[in-house]
């Protein structure tokens, strides 16, 4: 009972460096964030109640176009894929 009253809260900032594939640049970055989550979650000995990203910092992003053809008779179709890499800087409040 010593800790009655006593706040449990603790706050830290942590930097995640991920990277993530996607068919549009959108779906690459959803892609990162929720690997976001799951590090952060990971990251901390506790249960996790806030987290804000202070900053995003761009490291890398390709954009590869291909044309897949079948057989060499069909109408060749376009796929795009998208690479990006990303810095998040968090602050995570846990208990």
């Amino acid at each position: 009972m010593d800790q009655l009253g006593k706040s449990c809260l603790k706050t830290i900032t942590k930097e995640f460096v991920l990277d993530a594939y996607g068919k549009k640049r959108e779906d690459a970055v959803a892609a990162v964030f929720a690997k976001l989550k799951k590090e952060a979650y990971n990251s901390v000995n506790g249960l996790l109640i806030h987290m804000e990203p202070d900053d995003v910092i761009l490291l890398a992003e390709d954009e590869k176009n291909k044309v897949q053809k079948f057989l060499a008779f069909f109408a060749p179709k376009g796929i795009q894929d998208y690479y990006i890499k990303l810095k998040v800087i968090v602050t995570i409040r846990y208990i």
